[in-house]
């Protein structure tokens, strides 16, 4: 009796299997099978916490890491993790996917009866937001560059019937379908579910029903490709969202562990039923729906592409033991010796050696990653308002000092320590880097911060008696730092204030926005304070212009910045400002052959990335094949992208309301009292220059890259702190010995 429910089960199951009326599959260069695991909203935490054998396991039998789920919005949805992993590059779902909408009948001869096509609901939808997104996108590329099948299993309904719309749930049919929503073949129905009052929203998956599908699809294929999610963790997380509660505690504990369980038995039953040369993929597709904040996932890879003990990593982010969602696709044809299509932007995975201890490694990036995403705003913040107080402070002395004579040595002292404070915030955010926040908390980071400035600030102010000298250590200070850090890996730029960060995944390695304004406006002051500081050395001129190329080629090369808007702001900046610290001035002409210049060396970056391995290239190559593939309107698309999201930043970014104080303090600074301006550029020529250029690359910075306002709000905090000094430098009385050009504040 037992043996003929199971071989009435196994019927239903294969039944339920939808296979497309195509020509019949050609074998690949690698026929093998490929299996990708969903672990919905599961957290390398949730592995330290249960430890879960057969994931433990292999996790040291292939190659780890943490999933960076980030799609085009802000959180993943599941419709958009799941869209993601099949498409090959970043797609957001919509709103009415989940679930099969018609079953095709057909039955063409030699199919077995009650095979038939499934064809997925929302297709136009995603469609749509993808062509809207204008990254290129095309749902179900996977499938569609494949001969082999590509199934869909399990379901994550949210209760038997299902909610409407019908379906809701299904998620694996968005990453298996092809570019036209057919699905080859699924076993995606609520024969899959069993009733259980404990469970969340009433139903279970049953464990022998779901293995009955897998032997539909290791028993008919030889080299298919299998999307498979268990389904309790995907209700599980829901459930959680629907009660409102941010954190998993009490009953609710028990009921994670059966969840993460029951996907970690079939993770065993898969592992049992895979050959050597098959790839299993286990992957978090999304956050935890119901965390107040974005998180990390798991990334787990064994085959016989990836040896044990190793790390992931792939050319999306360049970084060790992080990969995308976008690289999945990319990674399943890899492993079948197929060519990845233009329209995935995702790249293959790879392993590569690492001592690391894996689950207490992924947890802590993880739990790092959060932290700084959730200060990053309040610290930004305090320092946007510290200056603008600072300023607002200024403009009122200022307008009391034009009734008496000049300014207080008092007053005088402070505005010089809050100027050069200013100046050593952003590197101390790098130098805290070295640091776990998380384990810090919110209070102590931001006391360490202070802490670092202050040392940076006071260290200056012992060694440097003039205040010129002071900022001058100050900026060359930070230029090298940012300097060896590009060049050695960029540790220093992931997860801190002024860096970028894996959850929010638009720079993984390199110079981001924030850095490149850090690294181009120290470059720019520093040159200037030397040429001001030794005008009369004749290695000044050569000094200077070596800072400036070595600043250029560390910012744009593929192997340290690969920062494409960085060069073409940088060229045309430094070029103007080199031309100002010579002496001569500036043309139309000029900056002409800066711009085109600036072009030129982006060309030569371009020559030297697409030399490089497929999986060392960078985003300025990807950029190139995608405009090569799909035309000039891709580049079109990625020029839009980068205005429309400056204008998102404009209108919402805190640092807007920094602009237009810090601009008129400068001006206040530079033209107040009538003929400051004059007297600036008659005793300070060279510091002068060093501003105009830090203005142009302010304007050039915002224009190229999508950061917006940022930009030249980061490069006016150092810009108003040297006018300042200067301002400050020509209201004290000269001091014995040094020449007039040589005036300073007394300390």
């Amino acid at each position: 009796m037992a043996r003929t429910l199971r071989v009435a089960r196994t019927f239903v199951a294969a039944s339920a299997l939808a296979l497309v009326t195509a020509a019949p599959v050609q074998a690949q260069e690698n026929c093998s099978r490929s299996v990708v695991l969903a672990l919905p909203g599961v957290l390398w935490s949730d592995i330290q916490r249960f430890e879960p054998p057969n994931i433990v396991q292999a996790v040291e039998d292939g190659a780890w890491g943490s999933m960076s789920v980030r799609t085009n919005a802000s959180r993943t949805s599941l419709a958009s993790g799941f869209v993601t992993m099949g498409a090959g590059a970043r797609v957001d779902g919509g709103v009415t996917t989940g679930g099969p909408v018609v079953y095709e009948t057909s039955n063409p001869a030699g199919r077995p009866p009650g095979i038939s096509d499934v064809r997925v609901a929302g297709v136009e939808e995603i469609e749509r937001i993808a062509e809207d997104d204008g990254y290129g996108a095309r749902p179900g590329a996977l499938s569609g560059a494949l001969e082999a099948p590509v199934y869909a299993i399990g379901n994550g309904d949210l209760g038997r019937p299902a909610p409407a719309p019908i379906g809701f749930g299904r998620w694996t049919l968005l990453s298996a379908m092809s570019p036209e929503g057919v699905v080859d073949a699924a076993a995606t129905g609520d024969g899959l579910l069993a009733a259980d009052d404990a469970a969340p929203y009433g139903v279970r998956t049953d464990p022998e029903r779901l293995s009955d599908a897998l032997d539909a699809f290791f028993g008919a294929e030889d080299c298919g490709v299998a999307f498979v999610d268990q389904g309790d963790l995907t209700r599980f997380d829901q459930w959680v969202m629907a009660l409102g509660r941010d954190e998993i505690t009490g009953d609710l504990v028990s009921s994670q562990r059966e969840a993460l369980m029951a996907s970690d038995d079939l993770l065993g039953d898969l592992r049992d039923r895979m050959e050597p040369d098959d790839l299993l993929l286990v992957v978090s597709p999304t956050s935890p729906s119901w965390a107040d904040e974005a998180h990390l996932g798991v990334a787990v890879a064994v085959g016989s592409d990836f040896e044990a003990g190793t790390a992931l990593e792939s050319a999306s982010t360049r970084r060790r033991s992080l990969v995308t969602l976008p690289d999945v696709a990319p990674t399943i044809l890899g492993h079948l010796g197929i060519d990845r299509p233009p329209v995935m932007n995702g790249r293959a995975i790879v392993s590569h050696p690492s001592s690391d201890p894996p689950v207490a490694t992924m947890t802590a990036l993880d739990d790092e990653s959060v932290f700084i995403d959730e200060v990053k705003g309040p610290m930004s913040a305090i320092f946007v308002l510290f200056q603008v107080m600072v300023y607002v402070l200024l403009l009122l002395l200022l307008v009391r000092r034009e009734r008496r004579e000049g300014v207080g040595s008092t007053a005088a002292r402070t505005l010089q320590m809050c100027g050069l404070a200013v100046v050593a915030f952003p590197v101390s955010t790098y130098l805290a880097g070295v640091v776990d926040g998380h384990a810090l908390g919110g209070a102590a980071f931001g006391a360490l911060l202070v802490a670092i400035m202050a040392a940076l600030v006071l260290t200056a102010s012992t060694v440097f008696r003039n205040s010129l000298d002071r900022l001058l250590a100050l900026v060359a200070f930070t230029w090298l730092v940012v300097a060896l850090d590009l060049v050695t890996g960029s540790m220093l730029q992931l997860n801190t204030v002024f860096g970028y960060s894996p959850i929010v995944a638009g720079r993984f390695v390199g110079a981001g926005n924030i850095v490149f304004a850090v690294f181009g406006v120290t470059a720019l002051l520093t040159g200037a304070l030397i040429a001001y500081r030794f005008s009369d050395r004749p290695f000044t001129m050569p000094l200077i212009v070596a800072l400036l190329l070595v600043t250029i080629v560390i910012d744009g090369a593929p192997a340290f910045g690969s920062d494409v808007g960085g060069v073409l702001a940088l060229v045309p900046a430094l070029g103007i400002t080199l031309v100002l610290l010579s002496g001569r001035k500036p043309r139309l002409r000029t900056a002409v052959v800066a711009g085109v210049a600036g072009v030129v060396v982006l060309g030569l970056f371009l020559i030297v990335d697409l030399a490089l391995p497929a999986e060392s290239q960078t985003h300025l190559a990807r950029l190139y094949e995608d405009t090569r593939d799909r035309g000039f309107g891709a580049l079109f698309d990625t020029i839009e992208r980068k205005a429309t999201a400056n204008l998102r930043v404009f209108t919402s970014a805190i640092w807007t309301y920094f602009v237009p104080p810090a601009l008129l303090a400068m001006v206040f600074l530079l033209r107040r009292p009538s003929g400051r301006w004059q007297q600036f550029a008659f005793d300070y020529p060279k510091l002068r220059a060093g501003l105009i250029g830090g203005l142009v690359l302010a304007v050039t910075g915002f224009a190229v890259n999508d950061s917006g306002i940022v930009i030249p709000a980061v490069i006016l905090s150092f810009l108003v702190p040297m006018a300042l000094l200067v301002h400050l430098s020509m209201d004290a009385p000269p001091l014995t010995g040094p020449p007039p050009a040589r005036k300073e504040v007394p300390a």
